[in-house]
């Protein structure tokens, strides 16, 4: 009988989208299939920690579904603005409880947090230590969250130079590595705003040929509705382009790591949400499950069961 592989998960950064995570490892566990290795970065981080300190999908399923605005929130919360929006340690408070004051390398699963130095952009790999510490490294989204001092580092988000930890994950130790990837991706910034247009001009196009309507008023109609259909895209709002540009540079971030250390499987949920997706779990965590249930028929057929 042929040997299992070690198996490890990668999983990948995008905040409120996390919970597609926990939906897609969900399915792999009903499947027979456990990790020996984890490494996250991010939210990624957060999940990951979750379950190497023995919690169950189901446990932190929950705790995606109890998220409400008041928890958000107290992550959240403003402090001194100086070296981000929020000090970090209510979400620090948040993970103690949730994970303990261990240290990683108490854990039963080798593990690893993700995170970035500041000074010098590089990724650091914590594999040892505060575990609370690191996923709170890991999880530092600059400009938010105060960055975390780590002996002589300065670290923050890790997503910012290693969004999808499919390398650290080898360096576990696994020979086969399963990459969740939650990454935001770009997609059309004004589509509904086109779709009114188009809507209003079909209208306005149907009120014309009325017979009730008289036919001054169904020429001005009509002559609207072609201006309606033709109307010029709308700009995006400052809030969208820079969105849309930090999917951007994270999708070519992503390709160009994918291509140098590429995983076995990726299972990506279809998921898109801003931070009010922690209010939207139950799509998130649906999503997961779907995209984990289709690229299950791959993942049992090279590992070997039945």
């Amino acid at each position: 009988m042929s040997r299992q592989p070690i198996i490890g998960y990668a999983l990948a950064s995008g905040g409120a989208r996390g919970s597609g995570i926990t939906g897609a490892m969900k399915v792999l566990e009903q499947a027979g299939i456990r990790p020996s290795v984890i490494a996250g970065t991010s939210i990624g981080s957060l999940v990951g920690a979750a379950h190497a300190t023995g919690l169950s999908v189901e446990r932190v399923e929950q705790e995606w579904l109890e998220t409400d605005v008041g928890r958000v929130l107290r992550g959240f919360l403003p402090s001194n603005p100086r070296a981000g929006l929020s000090s970090g340690n209510e979400l620090r408070k948040y993970l103690v409880e949730l994970l303990g004051e261990r240290s990683i390398e108490d854990l039963e699963i080798p593990y690893a947090a993700l995170a970035c130095d500041v000074d010098t952009g590089e990724a650091v790999t914590l594999t040892s230590g505060s575990l609370p510490d690191a996923v709170r490294a890991s999880c530092a989204i600059p400009g938010v969250f105060h960055p975390v001092r780590w002996s002589e580092r300065i670290l923050v988000d890790g997503g910012l130079v290693e969004p999808l930890p499919v390398r650290t994950c080898r360096e576990l130790g696994a020979e086969y590595v399963i990459a969740i990837d939650i990454c935001p991706r770009p997609h059309p910034t004004t589509t509904q705003v086109r779709d009114l247009w188009s809507r209003i001009g079909e209208q306005m196009r149907s009120l014309s040929e009325q017979s009730w309507v008289p036919a001054s008023l169904g020429d001005l109609l009509a002559r609207l509705g072609e201006e309606s259909e033709n109307h010029v895209r709308p700009l995006p709002g400052v809030y969208s382009v820079l969105n849309q540009s930090i999917a951007i540079l994270q999708q070519e971030l992503l390709r160009q790591k994918m291509v140098l250390h590429p995983p076995d499987v990726v299972i990506r949920p279809d998921v898109r949400m801003s931070i009010m997706g922690y209010f939207q779990a139950a799509e998130g965590i649906t999503a997961g499950e779907a995209a984990a249930e289709a690229a299950l028929p791959e993942i049992l057929e090279k590992l070997g069961h039945p």
